[in-house]
């Protein structure tokens, strides 16, 4: 078979895949990050049945590590963490039926039991949903689940953070810079880079977060036109996730 027969296989092969992707999205839901507390003992998130057939849902907390990226990952086997949020959250439902384009909010509560000490835990909501068809002999079908984790941060309460841009590097046409994270909780919220003499945004990122397991998270910004002006790097904290720590670092 020649090379570029080969590369069309490859292609549609592609294509067929991102196909199927697409179409097991099935469903929608309403956030990508969730927090409880004490004061915010109550939360919830919508999830939408966005395709014909009915979907049975279930959800569940699982166990998570923060690995070598500085990333959550979900835990192999019948391992147990020490952070584990699953002792703190209790949820309501926890099985339901979605009909065409019907939706479920599912609440999570804050729950703690003695013994917990204080400190942060960490885990995600898992969503699974499997489609129901009743076929033309009306045998009902249920096709392989698809499962959105979506991370959760318990805290018991009120705990230490500092943070501080410790490196700023610009090399070639690129921004390089590190965060650093001290105390005994993660930060998640935006940064922003900024051209001080024009206003101009040149950079926004959002949704960043540090874990006190991997204090250190690195960035990388293509700078272009603005390699040689004076800039300003800003942290600020999403207050939807227990804090509102504001940091910022002039560069040149």
């Amino acid at each position: 078979m020649g090379g570029l027969a080969k590369f069309f296989i490859l292609l549609a092969t592609f294509f067929f895949m991102s196909s199927i992707a697409f179409d097991a999205y099935s469903i929608s839901i309403s956030d990508r990050r969730l927090y409880l507390d004490p004061k915010s003992s109550i939360t919830d998130i919508r999830i939408l049945n966005m395709e014909a057939q009915n979907q049975n849902c279930e959800v569940l907390i699982k166990d998570v590590v923060i690995n070598s990226q500085g990333q959550i990952a979900l835990v192999t086997g019948n391992t147990k963490t020490e952070n584990s949020a699953k002792p703190l959250v209790r949820l309501a439902p926890r099985r339901f039926t979605l009909g065409m384009k019907e939706h479920q909010m599912v609440k999570l509560l804050y729950r703690r039991k003695p013994g917990v000490k204080n400190g942060e835990f960490q885990g995600v909501l898992a969503i699974k949903c499997q489609q129901v068809t009743a076929k033309s002999d009306e045998k009902v079908k249920i096709d392989a689940a698809l499962v959105h984790n979506v991370p959760i941060i318990v805290r018991t309460g009120k705990l230490p953070i500092k943070a501080e841009f410790i490196s700023k590097v610009i090399q070639d046409d690129s921004l390089q810079v590190e965060l650093e994270i001290k105390g005994q909780r993660s930060l998640t919220g935006t940064i922003t880079l900024v051209d001080s003499d024009s206003g101009e945004v040149v950079h926004e990122q959002k949704n960043v977060s540090i874990y006190a397991q991997k204090p250190i998270k690195k960035l990388k910004f293509a700078l272009g036109k603005h390699k040689n002006s004076p800039l300003l790097i800003t942290f600020t904290e999403n207050s939807k996730f227990g804090g509102k720590l504001v940091i910022q670092s002039q560069i040149k």
